[in-house]
């Protein structure tokens, strides 16, 4: 990982259900999960696991 750049993972036993960045919708109640880190994040992914999924985020951090 480059220096400057923070790493975020969040992790469930949850493994049936991929998340995806979708196009934000004024007053959508749902789907929105990724919107706060996925959209400043430099890379993001998924990371499947024995029992469930690690979503992670890459942010650069300003020095």
């Amino acid at each position: 990982m480059p220096a400057g750049t923070l790493r975020v993972e969040v992790s469930d036993a949850r493994g049936e259900r991929r998340p995806e960045l979708r196009p934000f919708r004024p007053g959508a109640e749902s789907g929105l999960d990724l919107h706060p880190v996925g959209a400043p994040a430099t890379s993001w992914g998924v990371e499947g696991r024995v029992v469930g999924k690690t979503v992670w985020a890459e942010l650069a951090m300003n020095p």
